[in-house]
């Protein structure tokens, strides 16, 4: 695992299925997560984002009005959101789907159901994209800061 804490980090889990919600809430409490937020819809995923700044989401592709997918290329389009791992969780299996989330900027891809350790390795890579931001950032400013005391 990456050196974060991650019951530090803040994750929001947008589904549908109050089931898969507490599936994957459930697998994060045991690796450590203490901040997780549930939403069911998009639209209120929008209102806990608009309120709240996340770490890490997990978006149902397949929903009831707005999709996970639109969610991703909403955020995506805008730049503040670039350090906010984003993994889809879906039972879409076609690889063109997987090809899609990816170039729209999925983080990770996981199809249901699926087993709790290839969700604790997708859970990883979202760790290591908070991680590697983070590091960017942080190298980002020492920069600024030395060239503009220079």
């Amino acid at each position: 695992m990456t050196n974060l804490n991650c019951a530090e980090l803040q994750v929001l889990l947008v589904d549908d299925h109050m089931i898969m919600r507490e599936h994957v809430r459930a697998n994060l409490a045991v690796m450590g997560f203490k901040n997780i937020d549930q939403a069911a819809t998009a639209q209120e995923a929008e209102e806990k984002m608009a309120a709240k700044r996340y770490d890490i989401l997990f978006l149902d592709w397949v929903m009831p009005g707005k999709s996970g997918y639109m969610l991703l290329q909403k955020y995506r389009e805008d730049a503040s959101y670039n350090d906010v791992a984003m993994v889809m969780v879906t039972s879409q299996t076609e690889e063109r789907h997987m090809v899609e989330a990816m170039k729209a900027g999925a983080t990770a891809y996981i199809v249901k159901p699926f087993q709790e350790p290839e969700l604790h390795a997708t859970i990883e890579v979202a760790l290591h994209k908070v991680a590697t931001e983070r590091e960017s950032r942080l190298r980002q400013r020492l920069l600024e800061q030395t060239l503009s005391a220079m």
